[in-house]
């Protein structure tokens, strides 16, 4: 597989273009330690170090631009040309033409799947602001900069970004497939077999790319945390301990990941009881940084006593896709404060569970279909209109409970029912 991207790095100040070449292509340099000192001098003295990776290492193609202007036209010729820009790397302050925020959002207009990285020493515009602005995919390094830092960081976007583009490219595929099927075949019963298998490998390989995405971005932040530490000598015994936990348990989940989807398929666990707020805890954990940066927050109001008995996994996944349907619903809206809540109590024999958004709700054509498999209101290249039908299988099936969705005043909610009988081994699991 080639490990070959292509970068754009755009900057007023033609040296900090110089020293990003240094970094990312250590081998066409002579003087590289010329170029790393000049960094340091311009930054007060910072420390920046050589970077040196093996002949077995990415290949990185460096464009450059040194306004914001300059940089979106150049980003477009490059993708009308079929090159896909992994990674930007833009100054905010830019004194000629447009800042780095407005150049950031027309490269994102461009191709919304580019990881922008905003390298500033000072900004006229909040975190938040920017955020906001951006959206997804948007990380931030302060000048004066680490080398290794910079390459690491490239090196890792730019990986997670080819595996978006292929795990599109293979949705898009399968799409085509299913379509080409239909149309061969006239047998109702042979086409609906054939649908269902290659729905279950849809959902596998869809869902296992949206969730390692953010533990992927967490073991980067903690792999750069502790070179930083190690470099500057403040590397404690404790701080090591707590990396090395953080990422053994993000390592954990990303290994249940593939554990619970092929159990779909072939279910062969124990059932268990288990705390149903720890659960989605857990899994509101995994998202929560992503989910701040885009300005949103998660309110979870779930009694601690309530428990239920089956597959703690099963619960985590239906939160994760729902939070995730009402993230993607708040920021295509563009609500500035998104709020998503999670309630849970008990009616009667059953335990009812909310999850409401204020993203603006469902449009009320598409609310019969939004459980059907394949069936998705985003763009072909952000859904794959597998999640909430999948969500229904596991509700149904694994749950024995009954799922819906309706519009509030200000957004959309999923009201799970689930009979508080079939859920416990007795009424005790509960209470």
């Amino acid at each position: 597989m080639s490990n070959r991207f292509d970068i754009l790095t755009i900057d007023d100040d033609p040296t900090i273009l110089d020293v990003y070449k240094t970094i990312l292509l250590p081998s066409e340099k002579t003087s590289i330690e010329e170029a790393l000192a000049e960094l340091e001098r311009l930054h007060g003295g910072a420390e920046v170090n050589e970077i040196s990776p093996n002949d077995q290492g990415p290949t990185f193609a460096v464009n450059q631009a040194n306004n914001g202007l300059d940089g979106v036209d150049l980003f477009k010729r490059l993708y009308d040309d079929g090159k896909s820009i992994s990674v930007c790397i833009i100054d905010m302050r830019m004194p000629n033409g447009i800042d780095g925020l407005e150049t950031a959002s027309r490269i994102k207009a461009i191709d919304p799947d580019v990881n922008i990285i905003i390298s500033t020493a000072y900004s006229d515009k909040s975190a938040k602001e920017i955020s906001g602005r951006i959206k997804d995919n948007i990380y931030y390094v302060r000048k004066p900069f680490h080398a290794e830092e910079i390459y690491q960081l490239v090196y890792s976007l730019s990986l997670s970004f080819k595996a978006t583009k292929a795990f599109q490219r293979l949705n898009l595929g399968l799409e085509d497939k299913i379509r080409n099927e239909i149309e061969k075949s006239r047998q109702k019963d042979a086409i609906m077999l054939h649908q269902a298998k290659l729905a279950a490998y849809g959902e596998m390989i869809g869902n296992i790319a949206h969730q390692w995405r953010q533990p992927l971005s967490i073991l980067t932040m903690i792999l750069n945390k502790l070179n930083i530490q190690f470099k500057v000598g403040s590397l404690t015994e404790e701080s090591l301990n707590e990396s090395i936990s953080n990422a053994f348990d993000t390592i954990d989940f990303m290994t249940q990941t593939i554990n619970d989807f092929r159990e779909q398929v072939e279910p062969s666990k124990e059932k268990v009881t288990y705390s149903l707020v720890k659960s989605i805890e857990k899994t509101i954990a995994i998202v929560q940084k992503s989910f701040s940066m885009s300005g949103i927050t998660i309110s979870l109001n779930i009694p601690q006593e309530i428990k239920l008995f089956g597959f703690p996994e099963d619960i985590k996944q239906i939160a994760l896709n729902l939070l995730n349907n009402a993230k993607d619903a708040i920021i295509s809206n563009d609500i500035s404060d998104g709020v998503i809540n999670i309630n849970g109590e008990f009616k009667g024999e059953k335990l009812v569970v909310t999850i409401n958004d204020n993203g603006g709700g469902i449009k009320e054509e598409a609310i019969e279909h939004l459980f059907e498999p394949y069936f998705t209101t985003k763009h072909k290249s952000q859904g794959t209109g597998i999640g909430l039908y999948m969500t229904k299988r596991i509700v149904e099936e694994r749950l024995d409970g009954l799922i819906s969705a309706y519009n509030t005043s200000i957004g959309a909610c999923f009201c799970i029912e689930l009979d508080i009988y079939q859920n416990a081994m007795e009424r005790k699991d509960f209470i």
